[in-house]
């Protein structure tokens, strides 16, 4: 989906505002545009999109921020919640990583990927336990020339399934968060091809990666995204001067 950026841009900057300082990260932005309370936590939008936005927006450069403006209103709107869209969500995340490996690493987390796609609208609580041994057990080796901060970046990642365990964790998601966290432990391990240790070109990554997120969204909800108009930007931006 090709997106252009309007001419006039909102002020975005890093962290959490106050309405009248005249700046917005991403998601307070989204709030605006639905008209709800000033917030970087709008209920228009779905939680991990929010998070991995959030996230995002206060990695990039100053500089590099506008490239979020195309997804404010792609964000809006984004409400509805199901076992199999979470689950579809996190295979998407794990996809990307993929996308990062050597060739040669990338068929071990593709079968659990597969898993995690055969269980969406099955399983049960036994398998949530069974996909988080999974995770947890799967070995993180060290090799390869990797620096130190795309290791730790990777590790980090790695570490992300005990922070989701929810009593409303189904099977498909847990199998989905299992395979994401094996894509970071391989990648943690030396497969990985990308520069995640350069904070700015990962942010700048993730930007699309995000994009690719909501298409995940749209595609399993049938969502046809609300377009932000440059005028409209130019209007929000204004309200915040």
């Amino acid at each position: 989906m090709t997106t252009h950026v309007p001419d006039a841009l909102p002020t975005l900057s890093a962290g959490s505002h106050d309405s009248s300082q005249g700046e917005a990260c991403v998601m307070e932005y989204v709030s605006l545009l639905a008209g709800e309370e000033w917030s970087d936590r709008p209920e228009c939008t779905h939680e991990l999109l929010a998070h991995e936005a959030r996230t995002v927006n206060d990695l990039l450069r100053d500089s590099d921020r506008p490239r979020l403006v195309p997804l404010i209103g792609r964000l809006f709107g984004t409400t509805e919640d199901s076992p199999e869209l979470r689950a579809r969500l996190r295979i998407t995340q794990a996809r990307q990583v993929v996308a990062l490996l050597e060739p040669s690493a990338r068929p071990r987390v593709l079968a659990a990927i597969q898993d995690a796609e055969l269980t969406i609208g099955a399983g049960s609580a036994d398998d949530v336990q069974a996909a988080f041994t999974q995770a947890m057990r799967f070995p993180l080796a060290h090799h390869g020339d990797l620096d130190p901060e795309h290791v730790e970046f990777h590790e980090r990642m790695a570490r992300i399934f005990p922070f989701a365990l929810s009593p409303d964790l189904g099977a498909a998601e847990a199998y989905a968060l299992a395979a994401l966290v094996i894509a970071h432990k391989v990648a943690a391990s030396g497969e990985c091809l990308a520069d995640c240790g350069n904070g700015p070109a990962r942010a700048r990554r993730m930007v699309k990666e995000l994009g690719a997120l909501v298409d995940t969204y749209d595609e399993v909800t049938g969502r046809i995204p609300h377009q932000v108009t440059a005028e409209q930007v130019r209007e929000m931006a204004d309200s915040l001067g």
